[in-house]
């Protein structure tokens, strides 16, 4: 069974779990890994990803590949 936009928009932790897992993919693309990165219960329905702690070098690196982005 698939997930639907709408399901996930009716339900701010499923939402935030699917958050995390794509920011979790988006950094192994660049090698980086959070290994505490996990989708957290919503703050007043708003859903939230909980970074948690990584070592030096990966907030580094991952500093390095933000600061190449154009912001805009």
């Amino acid at each position: 069974m698939t997930t639907s936009q709408q399901d996930l928009q009716n339900d701010p932790y499923r939402l935030a779990i699917v958050a995390a897992e794509r920011l979790r993919a988006a950094l192994a693309v660049h090698g980086l890994a959070i290994p505490s990165l996990r989708g957290g219960h919503p703050a007043v329905s708003t859903p939230m990803v909980e970074l948690g702690g990584c070592s030096a070098d990966v907030a580094e690196a991952l500093a390095a590949v933000l600061e190449r982005v154009d912001p805009a």
